[in-house]
């Protein structure tokens, strides 16, 4: 039983419900007040004990119910396919062509013995230690190793060796016991790699280019960002309170001790004068970086604790403030209205810096940071560089984030080599750690 429930919790962990230690000795103690004997009051104990909120408890119930019946061979064959089979003359047709364990593995099926089988299939996972598996790439060979114990190439010889309804009928079981093993180790892949069978492709996804992603996986990815956002805001909170006290002030170290002869009994630190700075993040909502701007803005917009001065403007060939939608609307709406709004039309760069610039030109100070996203094409019209140039002469830094590699800036209508002259710092950013890699440097940069 211990070992059982120490696996239990690894597939809940996989699932995405959060057990430490102390509640994994929890959950001991509340299986062994209840007993095993009740499956239903067993997992209401059990979810009172681990799950912390609804999704979780949501969770928890499909990986209860899976964990407890993994069973193979869990549906029975078909009726339709085996009910011209006369099953004594069948075996006795197989007597002296098959073995005796694939004998007796086709007696199971036609009797319908399920346990037994779902046991045998139990006991060739643990030889081949299934619970090894980590990726879904794996999932395919175990299911083979598991196939080739069940002796599926062996039907498939006794199969093209027979005519008629036996050759049908040795067909019908090799497909049935590979299904049957393949449903049983895409659970097991569930249970212990990924509960919603959806990690390896969103995995996937994460490490190609943002501007590649599908739609269907932007609800996945931005549970991921906003993951990625408490991390973040986690860290520097830690860092932060490390760091608060500050540097030793030696004069009035040896002022304040005084009295004490000269023994450190007060400690004095000098006291960091924290300035308030404002964020202003200028993104290219165009068809060509949207999909880069829109986890950039709701990472920023997910860390308005760490950075409290934050105003956000997108534009396409004009621009506009939208700061006001992020306060109006949750993240994922608002990231929506931004492309709606100032999503549409030929991209042009000059234009979008004159508008910035005339939004907050009595805003920008020495304190103010200005973060670009763009690929900086600007379709042959004018960039206006000296626009630029002033608001970076104005503004503590600017940094411009460009989803293209740099082999390509300056190529055609590509204004970035000009424009990266009066940036302190140009990234590429095309991926999701890009932009996790940019929202930490920027964080520490703005404190």
């Amino acid at each position: 039983m211990d070992v059982t429930f120490a696996r239990f919790v690894h597939a809940l962990r996989s699932a995405g419900v959060a057990v430490s230690p102390a509640e994994t000795l929890d959950g001991f103690a509340v299986i062994q007040h209840v007993g095993v004997h009740d499956p239903v009051l067993l997992q209401n104990a059990l979810s009172l004990t681990f799950a912390k909120s609804r999704e979780e408890k949501a969770s928890f119930s499909e990986c209860f119910d899976r964990f407890f019946h993994q069973l193979a061979f869990s549906e029975p064959p078909k009726r339709t396919m085996l009910r011209n089979v006369d099953a004594q003359a069948f075996m006795a047709e197989l007597k002296n062509r098959a073995s005796e364990d694939a004998q007796t593995l086709i007696a199971s099926i036609l009797k319908g013995d399920q346990n037994t089988l779902a046991y045998q299939v139990q006991q060739i996972a643990g030889r081949i230690h299934i619970q090894d598996m980590h990726n879904l790439r794996e999932k395919s060979g175990y299911a083979e190793k598991i196939a080739g114990h069940l002796h599926v190439k062996e039907l498939q010889t006794l199969a093209g060796e027979s005519t008629g309804a036996s050759a049908v009928t040795l067909n019908y079981l090799r497909q049935y016991i590979t299904s049957q093993v393949r449903e049983f180790v895409n659970t097991q892949y569930q249970l212990l790699v990924d509960s919603s069978g959806k990690k390896a492709l969103i995995d996937a996804a994460l490490k190609s280019n943002l501007d590649q992603l599908s739609p269907a996986y932007y609800a996945d990815v931005e549970k991921v960002v906003k993951k990625l956002a408490d991390r973040l805001a986690q860290q520097h909170r830690r860092r932060r309170k490390r760091t608060q006290r500050g540097v030793l002030d030696l004069k009035r170290l040896l002022r304040d001790n005084i009295a004490y002869d000269g023994v450190m009994f007060r400690l004095a630190f000098r006291q960091r004068k924290n300035e308030p700075s404002t964020v202003y993040v200028v993104c290219d909502v165009s068809n060509s970086v949207a999909r880069v701007a829109r986890f950039l803005l709701l990472l920023l917009h997910n860390l308005a604790d760490l950075l409290p001065n934050l105003r956000s403007f997108a534009f396409s060939n004009q621009l506009g403030e939208v700061t006001d939608l992020f306060e109006a609307h949750d993240h994922t709406r608002a990231i929506e209205e931004t492309m709606i709004l100032w999503g549409k039309g030929t991209t042009d760069y000059g234009r979008a810096l004159l508008d910035f610039r005339e939004l907050v030109k009595n805003d920008l100070d020495h304190r103010s940071t200005v973060i670009f996203l763009g690929d900086a094409r600007s379709n042959y019209f004018d960039p206006r560089i000296d626009v630029l140039k002033a608001i970076s002469k104005r503004v503590k830094q600017v940094f411009w984030l460009n989803p293209e590699s740099r082999e390509t800036w300056g190529v055609g209508d590509s204004e970035m080599l000009r424009y990266s002259a009066h940036c302190l710092q140009t990234d590429v950013c095309h991926r999701l750690t890009d932009i996790d890699r940019f929202a930490d440097r920027l964080i520490n940069a703005t404190r």
